[in-house]
């Protein structure tokens, strides 16, 4: 999980939320592969080449593996950024099928030790099951952070109308889409 907009001091607010199961492992050699033959690498989303962006995007959305495993939830006028994360996860995990037994991990990117218990909070308020929460230091080291920082970024980007990832992101989510879909 991942967000954008602090930047913007609540004007928009993105997070990102890939939830996936035992397929992990597989979608973790995939993505590496992706992120090797699009040039993108294990740069952030603003880091990489606008092409490498869009190639690996286009790459992404595609994977059958990820099909309804891609979240998102947009926010305008917010301040509140750790409610309206652990939120964005709630409802990713409220809309995927779920095994009976699940017990969810949940990874924030850059998410500091003394919010980790706040998060946990929220979680367990929702009826979450969940085993940890944690959060991860240097996203460049974690294939589905960088996943998640790239949806942020797509998004954003998508949101502010840069014309060919408004057309990957149309293509994706459809025109008009809301908040977590």
């Amino acid at each position: 999980m991942d967000e954008s907009g602090q930047d913007t001091r609540g004007k928009l607010f993105v997070v990102s939320v890939v939830v996936m199961a035992e397929e992990r492992d597989d979608l973790t050699r995939v993505l590496e592969q992706i992120e090797r033959e699009t040039g993108k690498g294990r740069l952030k989303w603003h880091k990489a080449s606008y092409h490498s962006r869009l190639a690996y995007i286009d790459r992404v959305i595609k994977l059958g593996l990820l099909q309804g495993r891609l979240n998102f939830a947009l926010y305008r006028d917010a301040l509140n950024y750790l409610e309206l994360t652990t939120r964005a996860v709630i409802n990713s995990l409220d809309a995927v099928d779920k095994p009976y037994n699940y017990k969810a991990t949940v990874l924030i990117d850059a998410l500091p030790t003394s919010h980790i218990h706040l998060v946990g909070r929220y979680l367990r308020r929702s009826q979450v099951r969940f085993s940890k929460v944690r959060g991860i230091k240097r996203d460049e080291n974690d294939v589905l952070i960088r996943l998640s920082d790239a949806l942020c970024g797509f998004v954003r980007d998508a949101y502010e109308n840069h014309v060919e990832t408004r057309r990957l992101f149309e293509q994706a989510y459809g025109l008009d889409s809301g908040c977590v879909v």
